[in-house]
């Protein structure tokens, strides 16, 4: 593995981390702190909206600067908002540090994957973006699991100290080598165009988001909705449906990790081999996976082997609409395609827990919301065949809403095809 791509991966190893260790150490905040369990998990909940809402601003302003500048910067306030977590000396303080992290953490992953890409031979840049998401993976297996002993032994702060000690020594090495820059020069922020559309006056700017690239990032909703609906509630799921003791829920979650690691390798290879195949083929074995858990458990460890294969199949998913993505998105910039990527997949953790929770109060059986979680993952497989019929009907890469014209800056291409966009005219928010 070329040493920037490892010094990426493990900054995504950093971040994956810092966004679900909370989890593990919630009741040590709560005590420490004087707040309820529910207030603490406003942590998470403020994360993620953050995660959502301010990452692809964040990419926006940032677009014109080098990687080589940008990367380690937003490494740098990661760092600081895990020591302002670490150090904090109220709810509201580490509420504070919680949300400087999240604000760099899409912007991160996108370029970090984008640069990835960039790095690797035409035929196998799925798989060096899959390298970096692979941190991800190996987050939830050893970086989660970690960060919670240190908390149970040493404290939670303890926890964001070490965390932002190891991303420090992570933006070391990424400084000491460095992202590549993009071969097209600095790009901007995606759909950006300059339009003499009545609308918005002559030369103002505004940003489009492609028809396809909105498409995909809904097939990345609804697909990880599908997932999350049962993997929320894992726990109860294997211990009341499936018969297991609680110690051996444990097990599975670290085997349902490691499945996620060898499908993110697999899926990333298979998108650079099989591009039209790899993201129909990997939702629907998610899916298949999910209406199987949804039928009357039989033989618990034959439910053991579905469940762990289904985090292999939903990981194998990733890097494969990681690639459709940035392909969808046409002349846009493919951090920002990645950045609206990474909040799609935020969103849709969202709507599963959501989902999920909502059955289980309404009376449902766990097997039921395994049921509603294929549902919709077979939703958006048909999304996912939509898109590729869509798009080989209309080749090339899709041109903004009309009224807008190519770019003329560096960075992007222009393009042909029929696609439409969604515009927020002068405002330079993408919606």
């Amino acid at each position: 593995m070329p040493l920037p791509v490892l010094a990426m991966m493990l900054c995504t190893f950093c971040i994956g981390t810092a966004e679900s260790v909370i989890a593990g150490i919630l009741p040590g905040i709560a005590q420490d702190v004087g707040v309820s369990l529910t207030a603490v998990g406003l942590l998470i909940t403020v994360y993620a909206v953050a995660v959502v809402l301010v990452g692809p601003l964040v990419t926006a302003a940032t677009a014109t600067l080098r990687r080589t500048t940008l990367l380690p910067a937003m490494m740098g306030v990661f760092v600081m908002g895990n020591m302002l977590a670490a150090s904090a000396h109220g709810f509201g303080w580490l509420l504070v540090g919680r949300v400087v992290s999240a604000v760099v953490h899409s912007t991160l992953i996108a370029a970090f994957v984008a640069a990835a890409r960039d790095t690797a031979p035409p035929d196998r840049r799925a798989a060096y973006g899959a390298k970096v998401t692979l941190g991800i993976g190996l987050s939830s297996v050893a970086g989660v699991p970690a960060g919670t002993l240190i908390g149970n032994a040493f404290g939670w702060r303890a926890t964001f100290w070490a965390l932002a000690a190891v991303s420090l020594a992570a933006t070391a090495l990424l400084t000491r080598f460095p992202a590549p820059e993009s071969p097209r020069g600095t790009a901007k922020p995606a759909g950006l165009r300059r339009t003499a559309a009545p609308d918005t006056g002559p030369g103002r700017r505004r940003f489009v988001l492609p028809g396809p690239m909105l498409l995909v990032a809904a097939v990345i909703t609804l697909g990880t909705a599908g997932v999350f609906a049962l993997y929320t509630y894992a726990s109860p799921y294997l211990t009341q449906s499936a018969g297991f003791g609680s110690g051996s829920v444990t097990v599975l979650l670290l085997l349902y990790g490691l499945g996620g690691i060898v499908g993110n390798t697999a899926g990333g290879r298979a998108a650079d081999r099989f591009p039209s195949a790899a993201v129909p083929v990997t939702l629907g074995a998610a899916a298949a996976g999910l209406l199987l858990l949804a039928l009357p458990p039989g033989n618990r460890w034959a439910v053991a082997g579905v469940f762990c294969l289904l985090g292999t199949a939903y990981f194998a998913t990733i890097p494969a609409l990681n690639s459709t993505i940035v392909s969808a998105a046409g002349p846009s910039s493919s951090t920002m395609a990645l950045t609206v990527n990474n909040s799609a997949f935020c969103v849709g953790i969202a709507l599963g827990s959501w989902l999920g929770g909502l059955l289980l109060a309404r009376g449902n059986t766990l097997p039921t919301v395994a049921a509603a979680g294929a549902a919709s993952t077979a939703a958006a497989l048909l999304l996912a065949l939509l898109h590729t019929r869509l798009r080989k009907a209309s080749p090339g890469p899709a041109l903004p809403a009309t009224g807008a014209s190519h770019d003329t800056g560096t960075g992007t291409g222009t393009g042909t095809g029929t696609g439409t966009g969604t515009t927020v005219a002068g405002s330079g928010v993408p919606r």
